[in-house]
């Protein structure tokens, strides 16, 4: 059973690695791809795939879980659902990387195949759209790390106890009445 610490520590600690994802996509390939631009998105494919596959398992376990004295602490059904959301944002930076990879091959396509001013073109637009979509996943990424960092800052704040939002007003005692004091002369 997760304490409030510990699901705090695993929304965190996942906020750090999308956080280090995003540092590791490339910045800009308008000055030139490099031999090794293929490897560094394979590993980014890579390392958001296992981060999926991590999330898929999260929820797959906390689905298993025993439904008895009322299934997991709501704290770890929360994190739960917070790390299914940065999931969706991870499958879109991942979809993203995938279609980075059809650039780079353009990129890396024999140069004796188009014309030179056709070649010139296709590099120029195959390294627009790399930067595109490297700048878009590397958003997505930071975006749901800092959603992260968020959801666990509030899931370590204590629970302040439930107050009522409507009180009922404080009257003065009212004075004893006039006609309580006299005697009943009749």
């Amino acid at each position: 059973m997760h304490s409030s610490l510990d699901d705090t520590a695993a929304l965190l600690s996942i906020a750090d690695e999308l956080y280090g994802a995003a540092a590791e996509i490339p910045i800009s390939t308008a000055t030139g791809y490099g031999i090794g631009l293929a490897e560094d998105v394979e590993d980014q494919i890579r390392r958001l795939g296992f981060l999926l596959s991590s999330f898929a398992n999260t929820v797959a376990v906390q689905s298993r879980a025993p439904r008895t004295h009322g299934g997991p602490p709501a704290r770890t059904h929360r994190r739960v659902i917070m790390e299914a959301h940065a999931a969706g944002t991870v499958g879109k930076a991942l979809a993203e990387l995938a279609e980075a990879m059809v650039q780079v091959a353009i990129l890396q396509d024999r140069p004796s195949r188009y014309h030179p001013a056709v070649r010139a073109d296709t590099i120029r637009s195959a390294h627009a759209t790399l930067d595109s979509l490297f700048n878009s996943a590397r958003r997505r990424l930071h975006h749901a790390a800092c959603q992260l960092h968020r959801s666990a800052d509030h899931l370590y704040r204590p629970v302040a106890p439930a107050t009522s939002s409507t009180t009922e007003p404080r009257l003065p005692p009212s004075p004893p009445s006039v006609t309580a004091r006299r005697p009943n002369n009749r």
